[in-house]
């Protein structure tokens, strides 16, 4: 097969021809062979029958007298029949009546012999026929002749009529190759065009060749037409698609640009303002502590605004703070060095605990958590996911957070996990979002940034986060950072 995948369609077509034109020849000759041998054996098996008849009849008068001479004599004939080696004359009990030998060198060997209710048949022997006739006279039977025939003057006759017919079949075989080769160029020079022309558009991807097209009307001409009017419609709906593709690079590149200096401009404007307002916050703190340590004391009232004014520039310092981090996480340059998350987890859970040594939370981490990341960055991703974690179990009798990491076929995994008050799988969509809260104040306190800084810093080391939980079941945070020391 090997072969006929390797030649062009014209070899294909040639070679495909040939053998076919081949194949019909010989199964011709073979049939006329086998047609010639059949009706020349039947031929000389009808001769014999004929020469037994002749022979039996002229045998009659011999086989009533008794006149073994005479039979020799009738047998004698049978020298004009050059077919026939020997002959036989057999009295009706079948002894030896008359015998001929057309050479003394051929021995007659009587090995078959006619049924008592045959009147003829023959049986073959190699390349000799043995042929059996029953002699009758006025209803009776008087004797039976055997005559021996060579098939070789058949073989002979048909080994001539092979090499004839073997001669016509290479002319035969001649011609139909000359007209193939006159002829195949109408039917494989279109396709072999068509071929050439799809192989350069596969390749180049240049729609703009064209087959050529043969001058006959026929299907090959209709074939290639169509063809090329489906590359016509393939190059302008390119040139469509490669001018909307044009526009719409450049729409988006000028949208690029204009969200990226938005966006330069909105985190300067949260880091200017976030930065500004901790001059004025911190001289509204200074005045509450004043008013707080006055020398004149306050009354109740008092006591409870300036409460009020503390609480207030607290919550405040934690949104600048938290706005701070936002900026950081999307301006702060990165600086990958191989940190140990299991560290940086314990550190920050044994501050949580001295901020809040009234509480009693059971933390686990796991060991050996070792990233290439930036150690400030991923330091603000544990206090926002633990603080998190610490926030939302303050509620429980036995607060549990786990840090720990798993070994997934994309990577590792780590998470936070804790058995708080989880939260809405409904609205799992906003946890990443900035100040979006899925707690009110009342409940929780919190700013809605910190998970959307932790959102950005792992988004800026290539990994994501994603977060698991029901409300009342605890929430788990995920968060993947890709192993490179790039």
């Amino acid at each position: 097969m090997r072969i006929w995948s390797s030649q062009s369609i014209s070899d294909k077509f040639m070679r495909m021809t040939m053998l076919v034109s081949g194949v019909a020849l010989l199964l011709a000759y073979v049939s006329f062979l086998v047609y010639d041998l059949y009706s020349l054996r039947q031929e000389l098996i009808s001769s014999m029958a004929t020469e037994a008849n002749i022979v039996g009849a002229n045998s009659v008068t011999a086989l009533l007298f008794d006149d073994k001479q005479a039979a020799e004599s009738t047998l004698l004939a049978l020298r004009n029949a050059p077919q026939v080696r020997s002959a036989l004359i057999l009295r009706p009990d079948g002894s030896e009546f008359a015998r001929y030998l057309r050479s003394a060198s051929i021995p007659f060997e009587l090995t078959n012999r006619l049924a008592p209710d045959e009147t003829q048949r023959y049986w073959t022997k190699g390349r000799y026929i043995l042929l059996g006739s029953r002699i009758r006279f006025q209803g009776g039977q008087v004797g039976t002749v055997y005559l021996v025939a060579e098939t070789g003057d058949v073989a002979r006759r048909a080994e001539r009529f092979g090499l004839i017919s073997a001669g016509m079949l290479i002319i035969c075989f001649a011609i139909a190759l000359f007209a193939t080769s006159a002829f195949r160029h109408l039917v494989t020079d279109p396709l072999t065009g068509l071929a050439e022309t799809a192989q350069i558009v596969t390749r180049k991807r240049d729609y703009s060749v064209r087959a050529k097209i043969p001058p006959n009307s026929d299907d090959l001409s209709f074939l290639v037409q169509s063809f090329n009017e489906m590359l016509e419609q393939i190059q302008a709906r390119d040139r469509a698609l490669e001018a909307t593709r044009s526009d719409l690079e450049r729409r988006v590149e000028e949208r690029t640009a204009e969200l990226s200096a938005t966006n330069k401009e909105l985190e300067a404007f949260s880091y200017s303002v976030a930065h500004d307002l901790r001059g004025p916050l911190q001289h509204i703190n200074n005045i509450g502590f004043l008013l707080q340590n006055s020398s004149e004391g306050l009354n109740e009232e008092g006591r409870m605004l300036v409460d009020r004014l503390h609480e207030g520039a607290r919550r405040m310092s934690g949104l600048i703070e938290d706005l701070l981090n936002l900026s950081r996480a999307s301006s702060h340059p990165l600086h990958r060095t191989l940190i140990d998350l299991s560290h940086i987890a314990e550190v920050t859970a044994g501050r949580l605990q001295a901020d809040n040594c009234g509480r009693q939370v059971c933390f686990i981490a796991a060991k050996g958590a070792h990233i290439f990341a930036d150690d400030g960055l991923m330091q603000v991703v544990l206090d926002n996911l633990l603080g998190n974690a610490w926030k939302y179990t303050s509620k429980m009798e036995s607060a549990e957070i786990e840090f720990g990491y798993t070994e997934e076929e994309f990577g590792t995994v780590y998470f936070v996990r804790d058995n708080g008050a989880g939260y809405n799988p409904r609205y799992a969509d906003r946890l990443f979002r900035p100040f979006q809260r899925l707690h009110s104040q009342s409940e929780f306190t919190g700013t809605g940034v910190g998970l959307a800084t932790a959102y950005r810093i792992i988004s800026r080391h290539g990994g994501k986060i994603w977060a698991q939980g029901n409300v009342d079941q605890g929430a788990t945070f995920f968060f993947t950072v890709p192993d490179t020391e790039t």
